[in-house]
């Protein structure tokens, strides 16, 4: 169903996508990198999970969201290794709720910030708001997400969390 409401939208992702091809390389995830995918959050620590959990790590899990055209997902690469992978799950409804991860070893190095700008833009593009979850102790996941849109906080979850809204800037 997204897919049929969102046909000649989806078109522009891949002349979108050739802006980020400088430093870092970002890819739709294809069946070819599952594999290394799944390797990506094996090597991850447990820290790493605390506040990343919206789906399976495992290449089955993996497969069956790359298969779903409403999820958008995508990786970051450094020298054909991934870094980076973030996704916008989009309904059909017009609204998509977006999450994203850093390798360990490769923060701090404008990843976060360089997601946001592409989850950013993949939503404008669709012209659907984008949401998320934030946890208050999070602090670098706010500060890199607010790099780039102002986060309208729309209320605080029963888990302390807060459910926000990504609002691009002018």
């Amino acid at each position: 169903m997204f897919t049929l409401c969102y046909r000649n939208e989806l078109k522009q992702l891949p002349i979108l996508l050739e802006r980020y091809q400088e430093e870092y390389r970002v890819e739709y995830i294809e069946e070819i990198h599952l594999v290394e995918l799944a390797s990506f959050f094996q090597e991850q620590p447990e820290e790493a999970f605390k506040f990343f959990k919206p789906h399976g790590f495992d290449k089955k899990s993996l497969r069956k969201l790359q298969r779903n055209k409403a999820f958008l997902s995508f990786i970051v690469q450094k020298d054909d290794n991934i870094v980076g992978y973030f996704f916008l799950r989009c309904y059909f409804i017009g609204k998509c709720f977006r999450g994203y991860m850093v390798d360990y070893r490769w923060r701090n190095r404008g990843i976060s910030k360089l997601t946001a700008k592409v989850m950013t833009d993949v939503a404008t593009i669709l012209g659907i708001p984008s949401y998320g979850t934030i946890a208050p102790e999070n602090m670098a996941s706010m500060k890199s997400q607010g790099a780039v849109n102002d986060i309208k906080i729309i209320e605080q979850l029963e888990n302390g969390d807060y459910y926000v809204e990504y609002c691009p800037r002018a």
